[in-house]
This record gives C-alpha cells, sequence and structure tokens, in this order.
C-alpha cells in the first residue's frame, strides 16, 4: 500500500472520529452560546446513550430491537438526563457564580459513571457493529464501511439542527434568547424553555454521537471522560459557542489526531489534543471561527 493510500485512509477514519467530537462540540457550543455555562458532566450523558441504546440493542431489557429504534431510545435517554442535570444542578447554581455550577457538574460526572458501573458493571461491552466493519478496497485505499456510516449520520444532525435554529419559529426564539435575554424576554419569548429546549437537544446530540462511536470502541461507564475532552477542544479551536465552528473544529482534530497516530504511536494520538487546546488558548483564544465579543447561535 502507497503512503498516499495510507494517508488517505487515515484521514477518512479522522473525519468519522472528528464528525462524532463535532456532535459534542455542537452540545457544548450551543450551552454555552444559551445557558452560558459548561456541562462537564456531557461525557457521561453521551455513556448513558450509549449504555442504553446498547441495552435495547442486545436485548437485556426486553425485547430486541433493531438498531434505529433503540438508537432514538438512547438518544431520548441522554435528553432526559442532560434536563436533569440541567433542573438540579445548572439552574439551581448559576445565580451562585460560574464555579458552583463546575463543582455540581463534575459531581454529576462522578455519580452517574459510578451509577453506571453498579449497573452495567465496569467491564466494557462490545456494541454490535451496524455495518461491515471489513475495509473495502476502492481504488487502493481501505475504507472502513462503519467510518463512511459515521460521517454521514453526523453531518446530517448537524445539518438538520442548523436548519431547525435557523428555518423553524423555535430555533429563531432560541437564539434570539441566546443572544440578548432582556430583548428576546421583551418579545415574549420565555427563556426558561428555550434554556430547557437548548439543553434537551444538545443532550440528546451528545446521546447520538455516543451510539455512533460505540461500534468503534467497548461502551464502558468512563468512555464518555476522554472523548469530552476532545470535544472540548474542538469547540474552542472552532470558536467556542460557534455552532458551525464546532463541527469543523471536530473534523480537523479527527484528522491530526489520527495522522499523529499514524505517523507516532497511539500515545501521540491522545496528547495531540491537549497540545492543541494549549496552542488555542495561548495564541487564538476566540478559536479559528471568532465572531467577536457576545453570544454566538
Amino acid at each position: 500500500m502507497s503512503i498516499v493510500s495510507v494517508i488517505i485512509q487515515l484521514i477518512v477514519s479522522g473525519l468519522a472520529i472528528g464528525s462524532v467530537y463535532g456532535l459534542i462540540a455542537i452540545a457544548h457550543s450551543m450551552i454555552w452560546s444559551g445557558i452560558r455555562v459548561v456541562n462537564f458532566a456531557q461525557g457521561e450523558i453521551l455513556m448513558i446513550g450509549a449504555s442504553v441504546s446498547l441495552m435495547y440493542v442486545t436485548g437485556e431489557w426486553g425485547a430486541r430491537l433493531p438498531f434505529i429504534p433503540a438508537a432514538i431510545i438512547g438518544a431520548m435517554a441522554a435528553a432526559i438526563m442532560g434536563l436533569l442535570i440541567y433542573l438540579l444542578v445548572m439552574r439551581p447554581t448559576t445565580k451562585s457564580g460560574f464555579l458552583y455550577v463546575i463543582g455540581g457538574c463534575v459531581g454529576m460526572q462522578m455519580l452517574l459513571q459510578n451509577t453506571a458501573i453498579l449497573i452495567w458493571g465496569a467491564t466494557g461491552r462490545p456494541y454490535p457493529a451496524i455495518f461491515p466493519m471489513e475495509p473495502v478496497s476502492i481504488g487502493g485505499v481501505f475504507i472502513v464501511p462503519q467510518d463512511i456510516f459515521i460521517l454521514l449520520i453526523s453531518l446530517a444532525s448537524a445539518g438538520i439542527l442548523w436548519l431547525f435554529l435557523t428555518r423553524t419559529k423555535t430555533g429563531t426564539a432560541m437564539r434570539a434568547s441566546s443572544q440578548n435575554r432582556s430583548v428576546a424576554g421583551l418579545m415574549g419569548i420565555n427563556h426558561v424553555r428555550t434554556d430547557a429546549l437548548t439543553i434537551i437537544i444538545a443532550s440528546a446530540l451528545a446521546g447520538i454521537a455516543g451510539i455512533l462511536i460505540a461500534p468503534k470502541f467497548f461502551v464502558t461507564p468512563t468512555m464518555g471522560a476522554s472523548i469530552n475532552s476532545k470535544a472540548f477542544t474542538a469547540a474552542v479551536l472552532g470558536g467556542f459557542g460557534n455552532i458551525p465552528g464546532a463541527i469543523v473544529g471536530g473534523l480537523l482534530l479527527g484528522v491530526v489526531e489520527n495522522l499523529a497516530g499514524g505517523v507516532f504511536t497511539s500515545q501521540a494520538k491522545d496528547a495531540v489534543s491537549f497540545i492543541i487546546l494549549i496552542l488555542i488558548m495561548m495564541f487564538k483564544p476566540g478559536g479559528l471561527f471568532d465572531a467577536g465579543p457576545g453570544r454566538k447561535a
């Protein structure tokens, strides 16, 4: 296999992983734009979505369901968990200060991880592959069909969200509330409802991301920790609060870290995201698509 073919293969695989980072980065950007907090338990919401979906795909919780119904249930479970975190942790602590919100979310992170260990155990569980995992040769380049599936579903989810935010009355209300709560309130927009809807959508996206990436890795109670840290880096890379920038940042991060893992070692692959985060914070803290001060939606 030529070097060019290997590089193309690494790029395609990186785009698949990067699209998942992008979905979670969008979730971070939505929550920051709308509510001005950071949900550090987003990785655990991802884990809940993947774990619940796995239970229905394998039939461990009653009847065995096809992938799509099981994925919908998993995304709904993630959305409900995100809403509970908002109602029980974020909203009560927001008035006390940003550090209290962070502390509450970190506490929920530990609580959800340990609860998942009690329910499912600490051992990783395989998620059945939806599409073939065996590479297919296309023009001398080996492409995994599962990677193409992940990339297409992630981009489609991001596109549907963008259409919802820009072409619907509810989406416009959410964007207006994120831009200026006071003016939006004078126009009759209830920011409590828009905040809750923002959390629900962001959490559902995280759940979808967890379900998409689950076949590539084992489903474990701690699976969301490293993925969430990389998604956070993608959000910062694209411009925190910038939704299109989040998906671009995720794709870039996925490609760069996959190339680093192919050229160097797998350890270098994990270190890349943290190196990028440090460099971005040092030299371009607003990210690649910084739109200046103020909220972005």
